[in-house]
């Protein structure tokens, strides 16, 4: 039975070949799909004060028979 793995010179690089061009198109892929994505917006801009609520606010007043 051949060795599958006795491959000779030009079969080598022909596999060495195909495997860096599949890690290449993964890559690029990867990277293309991450680059599309928008950047979280807390780390692009500066933070702004929410209102603030006060106690009266929140809270319906007790007298209030609704």
């Amino acid at each position: 039975m051949k060795n599958i793995f006795d491959l000779t010179k030009r079969e080598q690089r022909l596999v060495i070949v195909i495997v860096t061009a599949l890690v290449a198109a993964t890559l690029a892929k990867h990277f293309w799909e991450n680059r599309s994505q928008p950047l979280p917006a807390s780390s692009t801009s500066t933070p702004t004060n929410s209102p603030s609520i006060h106690a009266e606010e929140e809270q319906p007043d007790p007298d209030d028979s609704r």
